[in-house]
């Protein structure tokens, strides 16, 4: 038995960090490879050594096995985990690492291989009694013999790329004289995506479900089926929400699908970690779709419900340790993953990037977030655009879909658009509840994912208003600490919405009141903590319900995020008007440290009451302050760019100059 010291990690972000912490904990050193582009990744910030690899692309780097293997030798590792995507289902990848004398942590490249095609796969499996959708599969790709299977297999038909994945190569035909364009398509498609145009034939099964079995192998002939998830929630063919174990399924079914992944594996002589797929019909009958030779991305929701490291098993297997003598029997409880992507669900899930100004997770119990960023955290073009995932654990469904929801709502990501708010809908969404789902279940309620109403701008509108009132009593940065309020007995904000609607706020012995068209919210016991650099958490209650609102002002306005929505609000113009008490005398002070923007009137200047006067920024947000009387403007020595500090007079009005007139 050969134990592994020093383990390569061929990947990046969370996957890396997912295996990092599965090696810590066995003892093992990590080396982290990284790009150009990933060069202050929390991946590399947290292994033991670094190596750079070089470009940004992934094809420069995370591809490019020749600088792998050359990283491999160089940092002296001796075994090499692939994470999932990138190389890790690259048999010549995994034999080049092999015949370096290195431990590979996956299965033996003959099995990858043996799965690579999911026509062979299907060749392979079918006679072992794995069951098949009706199809064909065969090495005949002439358009005449395609043709002909077409009409024997019947319609709804789908024609599908042999290799590859992701939904590239897949075209859905309704009636025959519409097979062959879709066999030209999907072949150019199929030749572009993956250098392979052979094509397989399937019935489609229409509004199926996504069913899966994991399974681990060790190299002494064990093989274990680790129940099942459920991933139909799905979008362009990629997983969203994936579940375990899969509801509403029978007994008889289950233990089918488990026995059927262990002769998949049996078969292939497959060792450590895989997953065999399933779609299942309305019936409840399940055909084989593929295996996947490697560790899923939703691996953790097995984890949740057996209790076991799948990772560390791996290590252990790759070093050429048996599975342990017990089996879970029975999963515990039930758990849920989703996935966060830097994408835009109103363009068609069209990926983003940019800078994640700030980034929160939720906490407590069940709770669980796999990820490899940070606020701060750079999301450029060249990866995936999956963020994290966050995994959730309760002792049935209905709590473990409670608290994903608690969850969701107690997430923030500031500074790009991402799926946070389409996926905080579709948890919630009443079908998900009652698991009345199917693979093309999405797709088929757009209205989850097309763009929502604007929030009302009440909420945007108090939101600003209370950021502005705060005050910091010791130091000139309002920013860097929070300490009190400064109270009156009635302050008044007025936001210009937009160049034809204004919103009201007034404050009144702490009661809030915004008032924007026809939309008038009220808050009592008002709370504000600042979290750490712009970000604001607002709390209080709205009659009897308890209302939590995150605020990151701006530049240009207020970014929002109540748990259920974000959204970001322009103002193009914020007025603080002073009323009972406030500037009653004429005088004017500052209600926090500032730097003047903009003077509208000089001194001497006859002036009414509400007229402009002096502009300031003040907690990156500009008010402009205005005459609280009618009168002379008689003290107004300030000149744009000077720093005002709090309390300090900015102007004076001297209503007496207007009486003598």
């Amino acid at each position: 038995m050969k134990r592994i010291h020093r383990l390569l990690i061929a990947n990046r972000g969370e996957i890396a960090r997912r295996i990092q912490r599965s090696a810590r904990a066995l003892g093992i050193e990590t080396v982290a490879v990284y790009s150009d582009a990933d060069r202050n990744a929390l991946h590399v910030r947290e292994a033991d050594h670094a190596i750079c690899l070089g470009g940004t692309t992934a094809s420069q780097s995370y591809l490019n096995r020749d600088a792998l293997l050359a990283a491999v030798r160089d940092t002296g590792a001796d075994a090499v985990h692939p994470g999932y995507g990138f190389l890790s289902e690259d048999a010549d990848f995994a034999e080049a690492v092999t015949e370096a004398g290195i431990a590979w942590v996956g299965p033996p490249p003959a099995a990858m291989r043996a799965m690579a095609s999911k026509a062979a796969a299907k060749q392979t499996l079918e006679p072992r009694g794995v069951p098949m959708i009706p199809g064909y599969h065969g090495a005949d790709q002439s358009d005449a013999r395609l043709l002909e299977e077409a009409e024997r297999i019947g319609f709804p038909l789908l024609v599908k790329a042999s290799a590859g994945g992701g939904g590239k190569g897949m075209r859905v035909v309704e009636k025959l004289e519409l097979v062959a364009d879709a066999l030209e398509s999907a072949r150019r498609e199929a030749r572009n995506a993956f250098g392979d145009d052979r094509l397989l034939l399937e019935r489609y099964l229409v509004s199926p479900r996504h069913v899966e079995v994991q399974i681990m192998s060790d190299t002494h002939g064990n093989v274990w089926s680790l129940f099942e998830r459920d991933c139909s929630l799905q979008r362009r063919h990629q997983k969203v929400v994936e579940e375990a174990p899969a509801p509403a399924l029978n007994d008889d079914t289950r233990k089918a699908m488990w026995q059927a992944a262990e002769v998949a594996a049996s078969s292939i002589g497959y060792v450590g970690a895989g997953t065999v797929e399933y779609i299942v019909d309305a019936s409840g009958d399940f055909f084989f779709l593929e295996m996947n030779t490697r560790l899923q991305v939703e691996h953790p929701v097995t984890e949740c419900v057996t209790g076991l490291d799948l990772v560390a098993l791996q290590l252990r297997i790759a070093e050429g340790e048996s599975l342990p003598e017990e089996r879970p029997a029975t999963p515990k409880g039930h758990a849920f993953e989703v996935r966060l992507y830097a994408e835009d669900p109103d363009q068609d899930f069209r990926p983003t990037t940019g800078t994640l100004s700030h980034v929160v997770w939720p906490q407590g119990p069940g709770v669980r977030v796999d990820t490899g960023i940070e606020s701060g955290s750079e999301v450029s073009p060249f990866y995936d655009p999956m963020l994290a995932k966050l995994i959730v654990h309760g002792a049935n469904r209905d709590e473990a879909l409670a608290r994903l929801n608690r969850a969701l709502a107690e997430t923030r990501l500031v500074g790009l658009t991402t799926n946070l708010n389409f996926l905080r809908r579709l948890c919630a969404a009443t079908d998900v509840a009652d698991f009345n789902i199917h693979t093309h279940w999405i797709e088929a309620h757009r209205d989850l994912w097309q763009r929502q109403p604007d929030q009302p701008a009440c909420w945007s509108a108090l939101a600003a208003s209370v950021v502005q009132n705060q005050r910091d009593a010791t130091h000139t940065d309002p920013w860097q600490r929070l300490s009190g309020w400064r109270r009156f007995q009635q302050r008044r904000w007025l936001y210009n919405r937009s160049e034809t609607e204004q919103c009201a706020v007034t404050e009144h012995q702490g009661v809030w009141q915004a008032h924007c068209a026809s939309e008038t919210l009220t808050l009592s016991d008002v709370t504000v903590e600042l979290l750490g650099g712009a970000h604001f958490r607002l709390q209080g209650r709205e009659g009897q319900r308890r209302c939590q609102l995150d605020a990151w002002p701006d530049a240009t306005g207020i970014e929002v995020d109540d748990g259920h929505s974000r959204w970001h609000q322009v103002w193009w113009q914020a007025e603080a008007a002073h009323e009972d008490g406030q500037g009653g005398d004429g005088q004017v002070k500052a209600l926090m440290p500032g730097t003047v923007t903009a003077l509208h009137q000089k001194a001497g200047a006859r002036v009414k009451r509400g007229d402009k006067i002096l502009s300031m920024e003040a907690m990156k947000m500009e008010t402009t302050l205005t005459a609280p009387v009618d009168g002379t403007l008689v003290q107004c020595s300030l000149v744009v760019g000077d720093r005002v500090d709090d309390g300090q007079v900015l102007f004076v009005v001297d209503p007496e100059e207007e009486a003598a007139a």
